[in-house]
């Protein structure tokens, strides 16, 4: 259920969608009007006020695809090509139906079906659930003032030592062929920890701090469950990896944050895994 509304709302869906709208008006605008009665008048008005409609439902559908989830920057270029191509063929099959278009019929079915892949699987291995905020309020002598939100549960202010934050999250990742079924990683947010950098030697390392903080209610699936797929890691089919994952994030800032731009990080979970820890727009 959740990769069908997924589907529904991704951008390129409605892209495509609003292309062949924009054909559709196009192979209307362009046929000939038609005597309506034996007075001789013709649907020059229905004609019109059709292409309006068409139109403007192409011009909603581009809305809601250009406020969907991003598509990757590195189709934006094919992705223009590939909508103008696409208003082409739609024009194509409906203003020349005997002429072209039974074999370009054909061949959108198959170029549908493909492009319903290329959709399930962008939303599949793309973007992500956001399990949690974090704003940095400040980082001084060496502490961090932390306030911490997870989804639906009030905000958690915290303190912790060192240069780095890092959210401790217990994931279970599942195989391919089930992301792309729609399957999403489990997760248990846990809490926040922190680390600090030291010189050893000419070398830098990573040291934990000592300080942490763990949230009386994590949010996620259970700690049971967890432990099931873990102990089981290889018995189950389906998984991939049972893991903690730590992902550090170093906070800059070294004096206190204006009350009305403070820094804020997104905790993003891939749905083929793995954290992201994402500077949110101001």
């Amino acid at each position: 259920m959740d990769a069908n509304i997924s589907l529904l709302t991704h951008s390129l869906l409605w892209l495509f969608l609003g292309s062949a709208l924009v054909g559709a008006a196009a192979s209307r605008a362009t046929r000939r009007a038609k005597k309506r009665d034996s007075e001789g008048r013709k649907d020059r008005i229905d004609k019109w006020v059709a292409v309006a409609i068409l139109l403007s439902l192409a011009g909603v559908c581009g809305t809601i695809g250009f406020r969907g989830p991003e598509v990757p920057s590195d189709l934006d270029r094919n992705l223009a090509y590939a909508t103008a191509f696409f208003a082409f063929l739609s024009f194509l099959v409906l203003r020349f139906k005997r002429a072209v278009g039974l074999p370009i019929l054909g061949l959108s079915a198959l170029a549908g079906g493909l492009l319903l892949l290329l959709l399930q699987s962008l939303v599949a291995f793309t973007g992500g659930t956001e399990i949690g905020e974090v704003t940095v309020l400040s980082n001084r002598d060496g502490v961090m003032k932390l306030e911490v939100r997870l989804g639906g549960q009030e905000s958690t202010l915290i303190e912790l030592d060192g240069e780095y934050f890092a959210p401790v999250v217990k994931v279970v990742i599942f195989d391919d062929y089930r992301v792309f079924l729609g399957r999403k990683t489990w997760y248990r947010f846990e809490g926040m920890t922190s680390f600090y950098l030291e010189n050893e030697g000419g070398t830098t390392k990573f040291r934990q701090s000592g300080t942490d903080y763990y949230f009386p209610q994590p949010s996620g699936i259970s700690e049971a469950l967890f432990r099931i797929y873990e102990e089981n890691e290889g018995r189950i089919p389906g998984v991939k990896s049972v893991q903690v994952d730590l992902d550090l994030k170093r906070v800059r800032e070294t004096e206190e944050q204006s009350a009305l731009m403070p820094k804020v990080y997104s905790l993003m979970l891939q749905n083929d895994g793995g954290i992201q820890i994402v500077l949110k727009d101001s």
